[in-house]
């Protein structure tokens, strides 16, 4: 297992963004073998930019492990579902222009809890959209999943697909779509601080799927919840299942970003 950091950790949707340059030095400073690039901040998909990102990574000794974007794929309209799939393969392309090995992808959720804290109030949960149901969207994030792996499996990239609300907000249903899915080219982002109902249980049950790790830390209290993980278990978990990928931190606790950063990759050192 290696150790890296998402550049979510250095922004959480909290304040005006930096240049993404800026993330790469401090994953550097911090610390880290490597660096998830969140969609936010990139500021062109130009090639040139893109190989200059890629060239400030080399210089910095820190490998692109991985891209992360905002796609949903739970989309009554076919079009807009199209969309979607077209989005995942251009940035499919941008990684693998960086030498990123996987793009975190989400199954999407329906938008009927209009705001992302009332959403964290209940728990990642809402309804469909009248006149729909959970097992229409499964089919829709699971046909368009299999639309885009030629693509990856031509790049070499892997589709991660992460238990991040929506669909994928419990195991179980997650699986549903996971297990229907068969190709290399994909797997799972496992999140240890997206399960809030029975977390290590529903951890359980996708790791021997996961591609990739999010490791979420709360030092100071968490912004939207707090989890009070136990990261020996977690690490068991990984280990029991062959897990060697990357572990890449996603900060989300209150105290001052850099310290509890550097707190994170204290603890996290302890396992990888």
């Amino acid at each position: 297992m290696r150790l890296g950091v998402s550049t979510y950790s250095y922004w959480r949707f909290r304040g005006p963004k930096l240049p993404l340059a800026e993330y790469l030095t401090m994953a550097y400073e911090d610390g880290f073998s490597g660096v998830e690039v969140l969609v936010n901040h990139f500021e062109s998909r130009a090639r040139s930019y893109i190989r200059e990102v890629r060239r400030l990574a080399f210089e910095l000794g820190l490998d692109v492990y991985a891209v992360a974007i905002h796609n949903n794929f739970v989309k009554p309209d076919p079009q807009e579902r199209g969309r979607q799939v077209e989005y995942v393969k251009e940035w499919l392309e941008v990684a693998h222009e960086l030498g990123a090995g996987v793009v975190r992808i989400n199954s999407g959720r329906w938008g009927t809890v209009k705001s992302f804290d009332e959403l964290m109030a209940r728990k990642g949960m809402e309804p469909p959209i009248e006149g729909y149901t959970e097992e229409d969207a499964i089919e829709w994030v699971v046909d368009c999943i299999h639309q885009c792996l030629d693509k990856a499996e031509d790049l070499g990239v892997v589709l991660g697909l992460e238990n991040h609300w929506g669909l994928t907000t419990r195991a179980e249903t997650m699986l549903r779509i996971v297990k229907r899915i068969s190709s290399r080219w994909f797997g799972v982002v496992m999140d240890t601080g997206n399960f809030v109902y029975d977390t290590y249980r529903e951890l359980e049950m996708i790791a021997p799927y996961a591609v990739m790790v999010h490791a979420k830390t709360y030092f100071g209290g968490g912004i939207w919840y707090t989890l009070d993980l136990d990261y020996g278990r977690i690490f068991s978990i990984l280990k029991r299942v062959g897990f060697r990928g990357w572990i890449s931190l996603e900060y989300e606790g209150l105290e001052e970003v850099r310290s509890g950063v550097r707190k994170s990759r204290e603890l996290l050192s302890k396992y990888v």
